[in-house]
């Protein structure tokens, strides 16, 4: 079995001011958040072998204060993909492909696109539906499938893990 990671960036501050969706920063909430998250990772074995990121200011916060939180660098495993920002299925699975990791490998992008992505992957998509919001920000996603990362196919993973930052906070 391999494993995948699905994880959508913190909570972004609309009201920072940055007019330009790509720079706009984490707000308080997200970055308690990414480290909480980061906390819970480490704490479950779930902290994964390589990360493929979007390169946008959020996504970039969210991943070091993951790190914060979970004690260590993350920035060692990262590789950063213009592909992954606003992506779609396509390219989300085309980026897997070029990242060449067939396993242990976390997904840090943005929605719909990550969501559409977990509804492609999922055996059975009823359980997710049943969550309510499917991907609020900072949530992750730990998926276990029998092909590499490299060859994902529709249909072929299920559920190991799933965390939100608010049910961590409470």
């Amino acid at each position: 079995m391999t494993r995948l990671l699905l994880m959508r960036h913190a909570k972004s501050d609309w009201s920072s001011g940055e007019d330009e969706d790509f720079l706009r920063p984490l707000n308080q909430r997200g970055v308690r958040d990414a480290r909480n998250m980061g906390r819970w990772l480490a704490a479950e074995g779930y902290l994964p072998g390589s990360v493929l990121s979007s390169p946008s200011r959020r996504t970039r916060d969210t991943l070091r204060l993951l790190g914060e939180g979970a004690g260590t660098s993350l920035d060692p495993r990262v590789t950063w993909d213009d592909a992954l920002y606003l992506a779609a299925v396509p390219a989300l699975l085309g980026a897997l492909r070029r990242h060449g990791r067939e396993s242990d490998v976390m997904v840090l992008a943005h929605n719909p696109g990550l969501e559409e992505l977990l509804g492609w992957l999922l055996v059975d998509r009823a359980s997710v539906a049943a969550m309510g919001k499917v991907f609020p920000t900072g949530a992750v996603y730990v998926l276990e499938q029998a092909e590499p990362v490299t060859a994902l196919t529709r249909g072929g993973s299920r559920i190991v893990a799933a965390q939100r930052p608010r049910q961590l906070s409470e």
